[in-house]
C-alpha cells in the first residue's frame, strides 16, 4: 500500500477498501496522539474519560477520510489534523458546557447584576449589528484570500495548523518535518502577514 500515493488511498477507501482504510490510519494515527495528548489536561480537569476524548478523535478522523477530496488546498494529514481537532475541541466544549448548564441556568439575562444594567445589556455585543458582521466578515474573507496568496504550499499548510494552535514541534510530527525548519517557516509567515498588514 505504500506505494500509492494519498489521493489514491482516498479513491480506494471511498470504494470500501478495508485494506486502505487500515493503511492510512496506521499512516497517520500518530496526529490522533498528539491531538489527545494536547487536550488530555483539559479531559481531566472536565473529568472526561480520555478513551471517550479518543473516540472523538477517531470520529473525526474517519470524518476527514470521507471528507477528503483531491481538489483541496491541502494535503492529507494536514485536513486530518484540522478535523480531529475540531471534533474534540467540540466535544470539550459540549462536555463543559452540560456541566456548567445547570449553573448558568441559575442566572436570568433580565436580573440586574451591575449599577441596574441586566446580564443581556451587560454582555450585548456591538458585533450583534448585522451590518458590522457582514462587513467584519467580509474584511476577514478578503485577508484570508490575500493570506493564502502570499504563502507557498508549505507555508499555507504550516499557517492553518498555527491557526488551530498547534506548535512547531507539533507541526513537525504533523508534516513529518525538521522541527527547525518548520520553526524558520513559522517566522517567515509572521513576517510576511505583519508585512501585509502594514499595507
Amino acid at each position: 500500500m505504500n506505494e500509492y500515493p494519498d489521493n489514491e488511498l482516498i479513491n480506494m477507501i471511498s470504494e470500501n477498501s478495508e485494506d486502505a482504510r487500515d493503511y492510512v490510519y496506521e499512516k497517520y494515527h500518530y496526529i490522533i496522539d498528539i491531538i489527545c495528548n494536547k487536550y488530555k489536561k483539559a479531559a481531566y480537569v472536565l473529568d472526561i474519560d480520555f478513551k471517550e476524548l479518543e473516540q472523538e478523535a477517531m470520529v473525526g478522523f474517519s470524518d476527514a477520510l470521507v471528507n477528503y477530496a483531491d481538489d483541496r488546498d491541502t494535503t492529507l494529514p494536514t485536513f486530518i489534523t484540522i478535523c480531529v481537532e475540531r471534533r474534540v475541541t467540540k466535544f470539550i466544549r459540549k462536555s463543559s458546557t452540560d456541566k456548567d448548564k445547570a449553573r448558568r441556568e441559575a442566572y436570568s439575562l433580565e436580573a440586574e447584576y451591575d449599577e441596574n444594567v441586566s446580564l443581556l445589556n451587560f454582555i450585548s455585543s456591538p458585533l450583534s449589528d448585522p451590518s458590522i458582521t457582514v462587513e467584519a466578515e467580509e474584511n476577514i474573507r478578503n485577508l484570508k484570500s490575500k493570506i493564502k496568496d502570499l504563502l507557498s504550499p508549505l507555508e499555507y499548510e504550516v499557517y492553518k495548523l498555527m491557526l488551530n494552535s498547534f506548535n512547531y514541534h507539533e507541526i513537525a510530527s504533523i508534516l513529518n518535518k525538521n522541527p527547525k525548519q518548520i520553526d524558520n517557516t513559522m517566522q517567515r509567515i509572521r513576517t510576511k502577514i505583519k508585512d501585509l498588514l502594514k499595507k
